[in-house]
């Protein structure tokens, strides 16, 4: 395998916080237990910034302005992973299946502690 042949996946990825400090958790499959953070994949030719806010747009909340914090590189399942981590501070009732949790009581993630990993790095 050459460099070539590496599919490269860019995420914006947000942590959206609420004004008593809950985070925002959503399932993409209502069959799946398991929650995740919002976001998705940046289309190419695409600013992971556009990506943020069209999260942002499908969750139904107010007052949410994506601020980039930091930028994750790791092998994923699926090719090697850029991550744009946000941080978004909104509030509203999102539009299902997304939920509001409370920092310390998460449920279980799709990564397992990944999330509850960002979600503390990005809060801090």
């Amino acid at each position: 395998m050459n460099a070539q042949d590496i599919d490269i996946q860019v995420i914006a990825n947000l942590v959206v916080t609420n004004g008593t400090g809950q985070v925002l958790l959503t399932k993409y499959n209502p069959d799946i237990d398991r929650w995740w953070l919002p976001g998705g994949d940046v289309e190419p030719f695409t600013h992971p910034d556009e990506q943020a806010r069209k999260v942002i747009d499908g969750l139904g909340l107010t007052g949410a302005t994506p601020t980039f914090k930091r930028l994750q590189s790791f092998r994923g399942r699926r090719g090697w992973h850029l991550v744009f981590d946000y941080l978004v501070a909104a509030d509203g009732t999102p539009v299902e299946p997304a939920q509001w949790f409370e920092p310390g009581d998460l449920p279980a993630t799709m990564h397992g502690e990944w999330e509850k990993g960002v979600i503390a790095a990005i809060t801090e």
